[in-house]
């Protein structure tokens, strides 16, 4: 006696054995799961094997490890003809016959035959006096016969109903297989005032944003948060007032001469720490470092006044504050200076006894010698940062140390090691609330952020497809705001398409990140900038490539213009 089936896997597994053990081809089973299971044929065919997609890719991968694929792949090309898939093409089309066993024709049969001749179905024809178990006689409908209304539409394939959201998403809204569809973007045209009277004193801003070369672009890129003049000065309006008001607001929060420091200036404390850090992810370091610098200060003479009961919190933002001017050095490719102020951070952790924030601090050191191309003490920083964030009660520590861990492998070279890190992520990602309120020092952190790491890992392993696919994810959910991220990841993207042969997808991808550098540039940025032209160089015969030049050149004399007008010093005697 056979046991009843308890799931769905169950009973087309037992389905599959049934129909094997009558003699049924492979193309047989997938044809009765597409009727009975309401799944398209690319689908029923691979559920016919019993295989998960990444079960699919597993087997691709030992059959043709010199073209590697993800489940990703087979989602795409499971998804289409839907707009979140892509088509497959011929030579895939073929192997994946060969892995299910069955004809190319069969993976393709749920689509529509555009040649056949239009007849009435014969569920539509109604007979009087006859029979229609009969077929012998409905070869032909006769007069007699009138035709029904067609049918209700039959339901959508599972494999598409079940990814699709509630609502549709915009136009070019690719699919996210981990976190949904994007955040709604609020429409250009609801701007209010025009926010360029708020800059009128910020002299490189209004040159940079008044240049008529800068206000013709290229064509963004597919997927990406390219931004109007109007659209970007808006977002970054509130993001310089935070600025304008850190000076002052660290004034406020200095102790007194009688040495009182108490919550509330703490907590204020760490509130401008935090729009310090979002400053620093719309506009860069340059524009942000001083402050910080600053405020550094001032948090010394109120670690050391701090009474019993608070000392710990106030190291707590101490640390948080010296890892973000380590951060920023760091992006200003001042390497000794950022290795003095994670060291700086982490012994502040440690003084608090507070593992999240020394589980990112570690994190960020390990970044630090992984681009310096130490690899060892890079895996050796990040397996520590995992160790510390399980000492930590916070999922988002647990999640960014795995991401980190991914990155380090993939620079190393360690691709199932950097593949198995991001999976790790990604569990700790969706067991997190995003609701819930977390620590200034996670502000950044999110889906947007784990598909730009999981693009960058790609890229490094050499997998231009998936890298170009991951790098979409991130541009249509980072803050529009947030320019120097937005900027990072389209340089890594434009590096992938250029990869993979889409010269014209890169050059626009590229000119977007430049654009967005006039305002946010850095070093860190500009190495990835010139690493995705350099890889153009095969092409630079092509007019798309040599239009890019010239944008290029004309946002550099931009940004020089800015510079001219007074930026930070880059100078480690300076920033120390």
């Amino acid at each position: 006696m056979s046991r009843k089936p308890r799931s769905l896997k169950q009973v087309q597994a037992q389905l599959a054995e049934q129909m094997r053990s009558t003699e049924h081809s492979w193309a047989d089973i997938g044809r009765e799961f597409q009727r009975r299971f309401h799944v398209n044929a690319r689908v029923a065919l691979r559920q016919a094997r019993g295989w998960t997609q990444p079960e699919a890719a597993e087997r691709w991968n030992r059959r043709w490890p010199e073209d590697p694929k993800t489940f990703k792949n087979f989602s795409y090309w499971e998804a289409w003809p839907s707009s979140t898939g892509y088509a497959p093409s011929l030579e895939v089309l073929d192997r994946m016959a060969q892995l299910y066993e069955c004809s190319v024709a069969d993976l393709l049969s749920d689509l529509d035959d555009y040649g056949a001749k239009k007849r009435p179905a014969f569920s539509q024809v109604r007979e009087h006096g006859r029979d229609l178990r009969d077929l012998r006689d409905l070869r032909e409908p006769g007069p007699a016969g009138t035709v029904l209304p067609p049918p209700r539409q039959a339901p959508q394939p599972y494999a598409l109903t079940a990814a699709a959201p509630p609502a549709a998403p915009p136009p070019g809204t690719r699919f996210d297989p981990y976190f949904g569809p994007p955040p709604a973007r609020t429409a250009a045209d609801d701007l209010g005032p025009n926010p360029g009277e708020l800059l009128t004193s910020m002299s490189a801003v209004a040159a940079i944003s008044s240049a008529t070369q800068i206000s013709s672009l290229m064509e963004p890129p597919d997927g990406g948060n390219s931004l109007s003049r109007r659209s970007a000065l808006l977002n970054l309006s509130s993001l310089f007032a935070v600025a304008a008001a850190a000076p002052l607001a660290g004034d406020a929060v200095a102790p007194n001469p009688a040495g009182r420091v108490d919550a509330p200036m703490i907590e204020n404390t760490g509130l401008i720490v935090g729009g310090l850090r979002q400053q620093n992810a719309a506009l860069g370091p340059s524009a942000t470092v001083q402050t910080g610098l600053a405020m550094r200060a001032m948090m010394e003479a109120v670690v050391k006044d701090a009474p019993a009961g608070l000392t710990g919190r106030a190291w707590v933002v101490y640390g948080d504050l010296s890892h973000l001017l380590g951060w920023m050095m760091f992006n200003m490719g001042q390497d000794e200076a950022a290795r003095f102020y994670y060291d700086d951070a982490r012994k502040a952790a440690y003084q608090a006894d507070d593992y999240e924030l020394a589980s990112n601090i570690l994190a960020a050191q390990a970044h630090l010698s992984m681009t310096a191309g130490d690899h060892q003490t890079a895996i050796d920083h990040a397996q520590a940062a995992e160790e510390a964030a399980k000492r930590s009660a916070s999922r988002r520590a647990k999640a960014y140390a795995a991401d980190m861990t991914a990155r380090v492998y993939a620079s190393a070279g360690q691709g199932t090691r950097s593949l198995a890190a991001l999976e790790r992520e990604r569990k700790q990602m969706q067991r997190i609330d995003w609701a819930e309120p977390a620590a200034e020092r996670w502000g950044f952190y999110g889906p947007a952020f784990y598909w730009a790491r999981e693009s960058e890992c790609h890229l490094l392993l050499g997998h231009p497809v998936e890298a170009a696919d991951a790098g979409a994810l991130a541009q249509q959910r980072f803050n529009p705001a947030y320019l120097h991220n937005n900027a990072m990841a389209l340089a890594r993207r434009a590096q992938a398409q250029v990869q993979f042969g889409d010269v014209v997808a890169a050059c626009r991808a590229l000119a977007e990140s430049a654009r967005m550098a006039t305002l946010a540039g850095s070093v860190r940025l500009s190495t990835e900038m010139d690493r995705a032209r350099r890889q153009l160089v095969p092409h630079e015969n092509e007019t798309i490539v040599q239009a890019l030049d010239v944008r290029m050149a004309e946002y550099r004399r931009q940004r020089g213009v800015a510079d001219g007008e007074g930026r930070a010093s880059d100078s480690v005697e300076e920033v120390l």
